[in-house]
């Protein structure tokens, strides 16, 4: 994806994505936007070209050649603080904007087109002659014209197949808890990727299992509510690491019943290797091209860990796009409050450092946010079915909790952009999870 950077104007960043959607191009790439007037581009023009003169937009690519940006295809243009190659510069002269709008008619589109122009220019395209011309003012028009298109992804799965870690990757934030233990995701969580004119909404169900509670019947009703007609697109995700299991294959058919395509991600694949997916991919295979019936759009194997393929499954996704317009602002990821996403990392941390002590009987309710206060004030309930537990939470002289507290605060503070104070109580609440009044309370 592109990542601009400098004196970027509104609408910039959709049409870098739509841009490096319409050229397929991967990896990652920053550019460097500055904004200019008529003196500074004189004075610009004098020093990198010795032209005395003004111009509209001048662009300075820092790459002889445009493949996968990445740091093995280029090692001495890799930005290792943005994490992107260095594809170059590009200066818009504003009051020669200004100029060609009121010329042209074109209005507030002139700034844009002059952004793509440079755009188009770092990639190598130009207008020497005539067919150069030609295709990049094809471009040009394809990629001012391009409409806002959405799609609504459901992502289900075997309990702790890595559907959250999916999701995670694909959007670039943590929308979803992640944890070594399974159902660790309790409610439909939506997350949103927009990159250019195409927007992702996944919705990310709890694990398929048999409800014996009454939280477990609100997490079966939020994998139902997802299947049941919200999406465009079914996305199975199945544990290399287990092979494929009778359960797989049942929720795979069940799947196939739905109108919505269906794709498979075949996950965890670097703790498999190939040996151990590839029988998988071929059990696969034949649901491929069914001879009755709809068949698996596409399988793909994939790892969180590593990102392998995670860039070809977001490919693929974003390919079901229809038209209709975003469903969701550009700059959200997910649709959840803040309340929820504070509770659900108190949540993930407990877990983690509580895992081989206390089953899954664990829920954070979040007390007070006051973001009147500086640092930012945070107060959460973490709650436990027993006594025992509510020890083991604490931990001796407070060190449990307090170790919970410190990794929680870190991802709070990096996801507010604040510093935060927080406090965590440990409560007994015996038998919570049937309880609808402590469910209510903890937002289910």
């Amino acid at each position: 994806m592109f990542k601009l950077t400098g004196e970027v104007q509104a609408g910039f960043n959709r049409i870098a994505g739509i841009i490096f959607h319409m050229l397929k191009l991967k990896g990652d790439a920053t550019v460097d936007i500055a904004v200019t007037d008529d003196a500074s581009m004189r004075e610009l023009n004098k020093t990198t070209r010795g032209v005395d003169g003004t111009t509209d937009v001048l662009s300075y690519p820092a790459l002889d050649r445009i493949v996968d940006f990445t740091r093995k295809n280029y090692p001495n243009d890799y930005d290792e603080q943005q994490k992107a190659v260095v594809l170059g510069e590009i200066a818009i002269n504003l009051d020669a904007a200004a100029r060609q709008a009121e010329e042209y008619g074109t209005g507030a589109r002139e700034v844009n087109y002059l952004f793509v122009h440079g755009m188009l220019h770092l990639l190598g395209y130009d207008h020497i002659d005539e067919n150069d011309k030609a295709k990049m003012r094809e471009l040009e028009e394809a990629a001012l014209a391009e409409q806002d298109k959405s799609v609504v992804v459901a992502v289900v799965g075997r309990p702790n197949a890595g559907k959250s870690s999916i999701v995670n990757a694909i959007v670039g934030e943590k929308v979803s808890i992640v944890s070594p233990k399974p159902q660790t995701t309790r409610d439909r969580i939506t997350g949103i990727c927009t990159e250019g004119s195409r927007q992702i909404i996944f919705l990310d169900t709890p694990g398929m299992f048999k409800p014996r509670t009454k939280l477990d019947e609100h997490m079966d009703k939020s994998i139902r509510s997802s299947l049941g007609g919200d999406a465009d697109v079914v996305l199975v995700v199945l544990d290399s690491t287990k092979g494929m299991t009778e359960a797989d294959e049942k929720l795979i058919t069940e799947r196939l019943k739905c109108k919505a395509p269906l794709y498979i991600a075949v996950n965890k694949t670097d703790l498999k290797g190939y040996d151990g997916v590839y029988p998988i991919l071929e059990k696969l295979n034949p649901l491929m091209t069914r001879g009755e019936g709809k068949s698996v759009k596409d399988v793909i194997p994939t790892s969180c860990k590593t990102g392998r393929n995670i860039d070809m499954l977001k490919a693929a996704l974003f390919e079901e796009c229809k038209d209709g317009g975003f469903l969701f602002p550009a700059d959200e990821y997910t649709d959840r409050p803040v309340k929820f996403l504070i509770a659900e990392t108190v949540r993930e941390k407990a877990l983690l450092f509580l895992q081989d002590e206390i089953p899954h009987g664990v829920g954070v309710s979040v007390r007070q946010v006051d973001e009147s206060a500086q640092p930012i004030r945070i107060s959460c309930d973490v709650i436990v079915d027993k006594q025992s537990h509510k020890q083991i939470a604490i931990g001796d002289g407070g060190e449990m909790i307090k170790r919970i507290g410190q990794s929680a605060r870190r991802d709070i503070e990096r996801m507010l952009g604040e510093s935060v104070y927080l406090e965590l109580f440990v409560k007994v609440r015996t038998g919570w999870r049937d309880r609808s009044d402590i469910l209510k309370d903890i937002g289910y």
